[in-house]
């Protein structure tokens, strides 16, 4: 397919209305999820897959099946409990044929059938001991904490309690223990398997720059190298000076396709987005050739490029501009943000590119002084929603009231219908320095966000403050409640994942001690260190991982890239960069130059 021509997001673009009066709370989202086909996304039925009769009998109870994030299909019955062999002794009807700890073998009543106010007991002989049914899930019993129980017959030839027996429970973080029998893995464990948990590259340097989640436990994974690049898969040379690389992996880690674009020159990786259908666009910088998908730029320019899920370009565009993010609808759209270069200062552009690579719409959002995008995301009902950084005001139409900074920077907040209309925007932040981040959008319309700050900052659930430089983290929910905010000591924002049920993922970068809720985290020495936390949907902390330099080996740098989280198979994947060495629960892994780091880690 042919190339598309250059999509200009230069200067004297006609301006929309952009401001709202009295926006003096977080930015929400509307009520609802529109739905044209299939089931509506998270959405919820029942199910029943036993036997009809014993549906609401006994311990036999109906389950739910949820619809999947794209709205066409639903996953497996959840929480159902169909009848199973009866347990004696536990005043419970298991096998839900109405009858409580009826006698052993034929389901028939027991010589005594007055007894236990006329229900069946099972018969046995007294002061017998023997090893209770084990009532957990198949496959974990002797696994972790999980083990089975005894009973004895009591004197009224009755079986006894269950005693002694640990079925799984929701994993502890806190404490080394297998809570929840899954075979040893701890919260944050790194996961063995293929490729993932070593450094992958070649002689010179390599970086990963972004990460994403693609469809049936697939990641797409970004960045750039110069001389050669093994990702498990054999080798890939370039004679540019810097090349850019997107690859898919596959569940496993290993990796299913890969592809390198410069000819000659330079290019730059900023951000890349994956459609519901696999397909991925990438954005950066270029000067030079990529002849591969039709790109020439004799001075730095933007390029957006799509591949197919197998990795073969569809096309490819020029922005006027440095792109920062990009983001793909729930229609295969794909919508980037960039920073335009003028006289008086920076001005944030935003462009929507439809499934062939042409131009729906282009905006401009203007202002004195400095403004620049961050980040972009689309929600389920194809709106926009950006966060980024200004000085001075911003200027968002012709009509529209300015926003104000209170000091030397200010985050704002803004989203856009899918015309690109204004239809809501936040300033915040105090006298001192505050700056964008990542933005991600959950499946129920959830936004994260993240930045950094120096000072007061109120995301809406009460004050947190920074005598230096800190990170913060916001999620809210879809009706613009406040779901939860927290703060940590740190120079750069950190990545976001936000998972279906509501929970939170961030990787970013620490140099100093940090705590997350777990507990203080004091660093190793190096220069910076990754640090990877996982919160519930109520923003309780579950876990905290930092990873620093090996035993031995101090210093180095190690950054975050970009995390992603799965549930089946059940892990939370990490990309980053590592100069020097990294300590991987006891064993370290040491870099040439500057290599990639993928990790799967135990979710």
């Amino acid at each position: 397919m042919g190339a598309r021509g250059t999509t200009g997001l230069g200067p004297r673009l006609t301006l929309v209305a952009l401001g709202c009066a009295g926006c003096n709370a977080l930015l929400g989202l509307e009520d609802g999820i529109l739905v044209e086909e299939g089931c509506a996304p998270l959405s919820t039925i029942a199910c029943y897959s036993g036997p009809p009769a014993t549906e609401g009998i006994g311990a036999c109870q109906t389950g739910l099946m949820r619809c999947n994030a794209a709205g066409d299909g639903y996953g497996p019955c959840e929480g159902e409990v169909t009848p199973a062999p009866e347990r004696c002794g536990n005043a419970a009807d298991d096998d839900c044929d109405g009858a409580i700890d009826e006698a052993d073998g034929d389901g028939g009543r027991p010589e005594d059938p007055a007894a236990d106010g006329g229900s069946a007991v099972c018969a046995c002989a007294p002061g017998t001991v023997e090893p209770c049914p084990y009532g957990g899930p198949p496959g974990t019993v002797g696994v972790g904490a999980c083990r089975a129980g005894q009973r004895t017959c009591g004197l009224d030839s009755r079986w006894g309690a269950c005693a002694g027996e640990v079925t799984p429970r929701v994993e502890d973080c806190s404490t080394p223990a297998d809570e929840d029998c899954n075979g040893g893995w701890d919260c944050g464990a790194v996961l063995p398997g293929g490729p993932l948990g070593a450094l992958l590259g070649g002689a010179g340097q390599e970086r990963a720059r972004a990460l994403a989640a693609g469809p049936g436990g697939s990641a797409i994974l970004g960045g750039e190298f110069a001389g050669s690049l093994d990702l498990g898969a054999g080798q890939f040379a370039t004679a540019a000076e810097q090349d850019v690389f997107v690859a898919r992996l596959d569940p496993d880690g290993t990796v299913a396709w890969m592809r390198r674009f410069v000819t000659e020159g330079r290019g730059s990786l900023q951000a890349l987005a994956v459609d519901p259908e696999g397909n991925v666009a990438i954005t950066g910088e270029l000067v030079g050739k990529m002849n591969d998908v039709w790109l020439t730029a004799d001075a730095p320019l933007g390029f957006v490029i799509k591949l197919d899920n197998l990795g073969e370009p569809q096309w490819s565009a020029m922005l006027l501009g440095r792109p920062q993010d990009i983001a793909a609808s729930a229609r295969g759209e794909f919508v980037v943000v960039s920073t335009l270069t003028d006289p008086g200062g920076t001005d944030v552009a935003v462009a929507k590119l439809d499934t062939s690579g042409e131009l729906l719409w282009k905006r401009e959002l203007r202002g004195a002084g400095n403004q620049e995008p961050t980040g972009v995301a689309v929600d389920p009902r194809g709106d926009v929603v950006m966060t980024g950084t200004f000085e001075g005001e911003l200027q968002l139409g012709d009509n529209a009231p300015r926003l104000l900074s209170r000091g030397m920077s200010d985050v704002f907040l803004a989203k856009l219908d899918e015309r690109g209309e204004h239809i809501a925007s936040l300033a915040f932040g105090d006298g001192r320095l505050q700056r964008g981040g990542d933005i991600e959008i959950g499946p129920d319309g959830a936004i994260a966000l993240s930045g950094t700050f120096e000072g007061i900052l109120d995301l809406g659930g009460g004050e947190l403050f920074s005598e230096g430089m800190s990170a913060f983290v916001a999620e809210l929910g879809p009706a613009r409640e406040h779901r939860f905010s927290l703060a940590y000591p740190a120079e750069r924002p950190p990545r976001l994942a936000l998972e279906a049920d509501g929970g939170l993922v961030l990787a970013g970068d620490v140099d100093g001690p940090t705590h997350l809720g777990g507990g203080p985290l004091d660093g190793a020495g190096g220069d910076s260190e990754i640090v990877v936390a996982r919160f519930d949907a109520g923003g309780r902390h579950v876990w905290t991982k930092r990873l620093g330099p090996g035993a031995r080996s101090g210093g180095g740098r190690r950054s975050a890239a970009g995390v992603a989280s799965f549930v089946d198979p059940d892990h939370v994947l990490l990309a980053g960069t590592v100069e020097g060495s990294v300590d991987l629960d006891g064993a370290t892994a040491q870099s040439t130059a500057a290599d990639i780091l993928l990790l799967r880690l135990a979710r």
